[in-house]
């Protein structure tokens, strides 16, 4: 999927999740994207959405955006 197609899944996140994932330096994994939001002070319901992302490695918010899309609704079309 291309970049412009990918950007349209961040702004469909909560405002605080996309300031959390545009002020990450990427590359990342999980585990790290998580930290950086439990340190940002992020809320439990944000933490346990991240929590949901497969175990590997994101090179951008889009990335993480569309990997959280596929989580709620499945495969884009």
């Amino acid at each position: 999927m291309e970049t412009e197609s990918k950007s349209r899944f961040i702004t469909e996140l909560p405002v605080e999740t996309q300031e959390i994932l545009n002020n990450i330096a990427y590359p990342v994994k999980r585990n790290e994207i998580i930290g950086q939001a439990r340190n940002s002070g992020a809320i439990p319901d944000i933490l346990r959405e991240l929590g949901m992302l497969p175990d590997r490695q994101y090179n951008s918010a889009e990335d993480v955006a569309e990997e959280l899309h596929i989580v709620y609704m499945g495969v884009p079309a």
